[in-house]
Protein backbone atom coordinates (compact mmCIF):
# COMPACT_ATOMS: atom_id res chain seq x y z
CA UNK A 1 0.00 0.00 0.00
CA UNK A 2 1.56 3.36 -0.75
CA UNK A 3 0.86 6.74 1.29
CA UNK A 4 -1.46 8.27 -1.08
CA UNK A 5 -3.48 5.29 -0.67
CA UNK A 6 -3.86 4.65 3.58
CA UNK A 7 -4.39 8.75 3.49
CA UNK A 8 -7.56 8.41 1.34
CA UNK A 9 -8.51 5.28 3.38
CA UNK A 10 -8.09 7.18 6.96
CA UNK A 11 -10.21 10.00 5.37
CA UNK A 12 -12.69 7.55 4.13
CA UNK A 13 -12.84 6.03 7.59
CA UNK A 14 -13.86 9.65 9.16
CA UNK A 15 -16.17 10.21 6.22
CA UNK A 16 -13.22 13.17 4.80
CA UNK A 17 -12.67 12.16 1.74
CA UNK A 18 -15.64 13.67 -0.27
CA UNK A 19 -18.39 15.81 -0.64
CA UNK A 20 -20.98 15.77 -2.74
CA UNK A 21 -18.78 13.67 -5.09
CA UNK A 22 -15.73 15.92 -4.94
CA UNK A 23 -12.40 15.54 -3.03
CA UNK A 24 -12.57 18.12 0.32
CA UNK A 25 -10.14 20.07 -0.32
CA UNK A 26 -7.51 21.22 2.21
CA UNK A 27 -8.43 24.49 2.51
CA UNK A 28 -11.73 23.37 3.97
CA UNK A 29 -12.22 23.73 7.87
CA UNK A 30 -9.70 21.69 9.32
CA UNK A 31 -9.17 19.41 6.33
CA UNK A 32 -5.14 20.66 6.07
CA UNK A 33 -4.85 19.64 9.84
CA UNK A 34 -6.08 16.49 9.30
CA UNK A 35 -3.53 15.95 6.37
CA UNK A 36 -0.79 17.21 8.24
CA UNK A 37 -1.10 14.80 11.09
CA UNK A 38 -1.58 11.79 9.05
CA UNK A 39 1.87 10.70 8.34
CA UNK A 40 2.64 11.13 12.09
CA UNK A 41 0.13 8.52 13.43
CA UNK A 42 0.73 6.26 10.92
CA UNK A 43 4.27 6.18 11.85
CA UNK A 44 2.47 5.67 15.42
CA UNK A 45 1.03 2.49 14.21
CA UNK A 46 3.71 1.10 12.34
CA UNK A 47 5.63 1.02 15.18
CA UNK A 48 3.46 -0.38 17.77
CA UNK A 49 2.87 -3.25 15.32
CA UNK A 50 6.44 -3.99 14.03
CA UNK A 51 6.85 -4.60 17.70
CA UNK A 52 4.10 -6.72 19.36
CA UNK A 53 2.48 -8.85 16.75
CA UNK A 54 3.33 -7.75 13.42
CA UNK A 55 6.71 -8.27 13.50
CA UNK A 56 8.98 -7.81 10.44
CA UNK A 57 11.49 -10.47 10.00
CA UNK A 58 15.01 -9.69 8.57
CA UNK A 59 18.59 -11.48 7.82
CA UNK A 60 21.85 -10.36 7.54
CA UNK A 61 25.67 -11.71 6.64
CA UNK A 62 27.21 -11.63 9.72
CA UNK A 63 30.38 -10.93 6.96
CA UNK A 64 28.70 -7.09 6.85
CA UNK A 65 28.91 -6.45 10.45
CA UNK A 66 31.72 -4.15 12.01
CA UNK A 67 33.28 -6.32 14.70
CA UNK A 68 36.33 -5.89 16.80
CA UNK A 69 37.62 -8.34 19.64
CA UNK A 70 36.93 -8.17 22.90
CA UNK A 71 38.99 -10.60 25.40
CA UNK A 72 38.27 -14.13 23.87
CA UNK A 73 35.00 -12.88 21.85
CA UNK A 74 34.28 -10.86 18.81
CA UNK A 75 31.73 -7.88 19.52
CA UNK A 76 29.87 -7.33 16.03
CA UNK A 77 28.00 -4.43 15.86
CA UNK A 78 24.00 -4.75 15.45
CA UNK A 79 22.10 -3.34 12.77
CA UNK A 80 20.72 0.20 13.27
CA UNK A 81 17.33 -1.44 12.50
CA UNK A 82 17.62 -4.00 15.03
CA UNK A 83 14.50 -4.87 17.12
CA UNK A 84 15.10 -8.43 18.56
CA UNK A 85 16.36 -11.70 17.94
CA UNK A 86 13.82 -13.87 16.31
CA UNK A 87 13.34 -17.32 18.14
CA UNK A 88 15.04 -20.00 17.64
CA UNK A 89 16.88 -18.38 14.35
CA UNK A 90 19.24 -15.93 15.89
CA UNK A 91 22.09 -17.13 14.30
CA UNK A 92 22.54 -19.59 11.59
CA UNK A 93 25.63 -21.52 9.34
CA UNK A 94 24.76 -23.07 6.37
CA UNK A 95 27.72 -25.87 5.77
CA UNK A 96 27.27 -28.83 3.67
CA UNK A 97 23.69 -28.20 2.36
CA UNK A 98 22.47 -27.98 5.86
CA UNK A 99 21.38 -24.87 8.26
CA UNK A 100 22.91 -24.98 11.96
CA UNK A 101 21.51 -23.26 14.47
CA UNK A 102 23.53 -21.97 17.62
CA UNK A 103 22.98 -20.29 21.00
CA UNK A 104 26.89 -19.70 21.21
CA UNK A 105 26.44 -15.83 21.84
CA UNK A 106 25.18 -13.02 24.00
CA UNK A 107 24.12 -9.54 23.69
CA UNK A 108 25.90 -6.27 25.26
CA UNK A 109 23.13 -4.09 26.14
CA UNK A 110 21.08 -3.48 22.65
CA UNK A 111 23.83 -2.51 20.37
CA UNK A 112 26.36 -5.36 20.86
CA UNK A 113 26.52 -9.24 19.68
CA UNK A 114 29.25 -10.83 21.56
CA UNK A 115 30.49 -14.64 19.45
CA UNK A 116 33.22 -17.11 20.34
CA UNK A 117 35.75 -16.87 17.28
CA UNK A 118 35.22 -20.89 17.43
CA UNK A 119 31.88 -20.83 16.25
CA UNK A 120 32.37 -18.74 13.29
CA UNK A 121 35.73 -20.74 12.52
CA UNK A 122 34.05 -24.15 11.95
CA UNK A 123 33.47 -22.89 8.12
CA UNK A 124 30.26 -22.48 6.19
CA UNK A 125 28.34 -19.29 5.79
CA UNK A 126 26.74 -16.78 9.07
CA UNK A 127 23.65 -15.10 9.67
CA UNK A 128 22.20 -13.15 11.49
CA UNK A 129 18.59 -13.53 12.11
CA UNK A 130 16.20 -11.00 13.76
CA UNK A 131 13.21 -8.60 13.69
CA UNK A 132 13.79 -5.10 12.40
CA UNK A 133 11.96 -1.82 12.99
CA UNK A 134 9.71 -0.31 10.08
CA UNK A 135 10.93 1.85 7.86
CA UNK A 136 9.36 5.28 9.20
CA UNK A 137 7.29 7.98 6.98
CA UNK A 138 8.84 11.54 6.31
CA UNK A 139 7.07 14.42 7.68
CA UNK A 140 5.58 15.13 4.44
CA UNK A 141 5.94 11.99 2.27
CA UNK A 142 5.35 11.75 -1.32
CA UNK A 143 1.76 10.08 -2.58
CA UNK A 144 3.41 7.14 -4.23
CA UNK A 145 5.89 6.10 -1.11
CA UNK A 146 5.41 2.37 -0.16
CA UNK A 147 4.57 1.38 3.24
CA UNK A 148 6.97 -0.89 5.08
CA UNK A 149 5.44 -4.55 6.41
CA UNK A 150 2.40 -6.09 5.26
CA UNK A 151 -1.17 -5.16 3.89
CA UNK A 152 -2.33 -6.48 7.24
CA UNK A 153 -0.58 -4.10 9.31
CA UNK A 154 -1.38 -1.05 6.94
CA UNK A 155 -5.22 -1.80 7.25
CA UNK A 156 -4.70 -1.95 11.11
CA UNK A 157 -2.61 1.50 10.74
CA UNK A 158 -5.61 3.29 9.00
CA UNK A 159 -7.85 2.48 11.48
CA UNK A 160 -4.88 3.60 14.41
CA UNK A 161 -4.86 7.25 12.57
CA UNK A 162 -8.50 7.47 12.24
CA UNK A 163 -9.37 6.69 15.31
CA UNK A 164 -7.00 9.31 16.97
CA UNK A 165 -7.59 11.90 14.61
CA UNK A 166 -11.33 11.55 15.93
CA UNK A 167 -9.92 11.35 19.23
CA UNK A 168 -10.91 15.32 20.56
CA UNK A 169 -14.13 15.44 17.70
CA UNK A 170 -16.06 12.23 18.98
CA UNK A 171 -15.12 9.78 21.42
CA UNK A 172 -17.65 7.48 20.30
CA UNK A 173 -16.17 7.49 17.01
CA UNK A 174 -12.71 7.11 18.56
CA UNK A 175 -13.36 4.28 20.80
CA UNK A 176 -15.32 2.63 17.96
CA UNK A 177 -12.36 2.97 15.18
CA UNK A 178 -9.61 2.42 18.21
CA UNK A 179 -11.73 -0.91 19.03
CA UNK A 180 -11.26 -2.45 15.61
CA UNK A 181 -7.77 -1.06 15.20
CA UNK A 182 -6.93 -3.62 18.60
CA UNK A 183 -9.24 -6.09 16.76
CA UNK A 184 -7.14 -6.49 13.51
CA UNK A 185 -4.19 -6.21 16.29
CA UNK A 186 -5.35 -9.37 17.65
CA UNK A 187 -5.44 -10.99 14.41
CA UNK A 188 -2.09 -10.30 13.00
CA UNK A 189 0.91 -12.98 13.74
CA UNK A 190 3.25 -14.92 12.23
CA UNK A 191 2.09 -17.41 9.10
CA UNK A 192 3.05 -20.73 9.10
CA UNK A 193 6.25 -22.00 7.31
CA UNK A 194 7.78 -25.04 6.62
CA UNK A 195 11.72 -25.00 8.01
CA UNK A 196 14.72 -27.10 6.47
CA UNK A 197 17.10 -27.81 9.37
CA UNK A 198 19.84 -30.09 10.00
CA UNK A 199 19.26 -32.95 12.59
CA UNK A 200 21.95 -33.14 15.18
CA UNK A 201 22.28 -35.40 18.32
CA UNK A 202 24.85 -38.03 19.83
CA UNK A 203 25.01 -40.21 16.88
CA UNK A 204 25.38 -38.17 14.39
CA UNK A 205 23.40 -36.47 11.46
CA UNK A 206 20.29 -37.75 10.53
CA UNK A 207 19.47 -35.93 7.50
CA UNK A 208 16.53 -33.46 6.84
CA UNK A 209 13.40 -33.20 8.25
CA UNK A 210 10.30 -30.36 8.45
CA UNK A 211 9.12 -28.67 11.54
Amino acid sequence: MTYGQIQAQILKLLNRYSMAGKLIPGSYNNQQDYLSRIPGLVNDAMLEIATTTGKIPAVMDLDTLEWEAMGALRRYTLPEDFFQFRSGDSLLRTAGGTVLHTNRYTLQGRSYLLVPPAELDRGGHCELGYYRYPVLLEERPEADTELDNTPETHEAAAFYAAAFLALHDDSYVFARLYDKYEDKLQKLGPGRSAEVRSVEGVWGNYGIYEV
